[in-house]
């Protein structure tokens, strides 16, 4: 006997031809059941799909990523205002008398490792903060 094809298999398990027929030889049998098997199998949806959670995830990932954005932006902004604030103490205090702009520049100058010290520290608790608030537990 022939083999049979793959659409002469499903034709007789159309039919309602069952693996153990008589007609049939030990492979055609064995290659009937495995394709019976095969289609059972497909049938079925699979047990594991996405989480119920998954488009909460999602958003929630986007949300975190966009907060980091804004909150870097923000702390950019900070650091950009205390600049220009001495900038600016400097300009007007050099505008209403020469000596005290002096006075105040020397001062900066005096304690400018303070100062570094202190944007360095800001920086720092951003870059500490952003990785925290990055990392999943």
């Amino acid at each position: 006997m022939k083999e049979l094809n793959d659409d002469e298999l499903q034709e007789l398990l159309n039919n309602g031809l069952v693996p153990d027929n008589k007609t049939l030889s030990d492979e055609d049998k064995d290659d009937l059941l495995a394709y019976q098997n095969l289609f059972t199998a497909l049938s079925t949806e699979p047990e594991q799909g996405l989480p119920m959670s998954f488009a909460a995830n999602v958003k929630r990932k986007l949300q975190e990523q966009a907060n980091r954005k804004s909150d870097l932006r923000f702390n950019l902004l900070a650091l950009a205002i205390f600049a220009a604030g001495l900038t600016l103490a400097y300009g007007l205090l050099s505008v209403m008398s020469p000596e005290s702009g002096d006075m105040f520049l020397s001062a900066v100058i005096s304690f400018k490792w303070v100062l570094l010290v202190l944007v360095a520290g800001f920086i720092g608790y951003l870059f500490i903060d952003q990785r925290l608030v990055k990392r999943s537990y």
